[in-house]
Parts: C-alpha cells; structure tokens; sequence
C-alpha cells in the first residue's frame, strides 16, 4: 500500500506510548535485551540488540522467549 500524503507518518500511524512504557533494556552475555516484565521474577524477550549475528540464532534470545529474573544480592 502506497499513500501518497503530505501529513507526517506519526498523524497516519499513530503509535501507542503505552507499549513502549512496560519496555526496559538489560544487559545480557550476547549484548543487550529489550524486555517486557511478565511478573517480579520473570521477563518476556522483545528484541535482542547485539554486534555478533550467531547470537540472533540461539533460541534463549529469540522475540517471545521467557527469561528468569537473577536475584539480587
């Protein structure tokens, strides 16, 4: 679909804020995860920020995999 508009995308396709709210960036051993918190103890993978592309290959880092929380000491 090709919209030919003089109006800024963000006035077409507004985004929702909310989704972006309950998102945090943790450091993890491959790079960097973008997290959705399911509970106190566990995360939801969004997206994984990384230099090295065999780590978008391993499933423990892939889009909709479950995380544990490591306690804090």
């Amino acid at each position: 679909m090709i919209l030919y508009t003089m109006m800024p995308q963000e006035m077409i396709f507004p985004e929702d804020t909310q989704n972006y709210t309950s998102q945090q960036v943790i450091s993890c051993d491959a790079g960097h995860l973008v997290v959705e918190q399911i509970n106190h103890s566990q995360y939801r993978v969004v997206r994984l920020i990384s230099g090295n592309v065999m780590n978008y290959l391993d499933d423990k880092y892939a889009p909709g995999a479950i995380i544990q929380a490591k306690p804090q000491l």
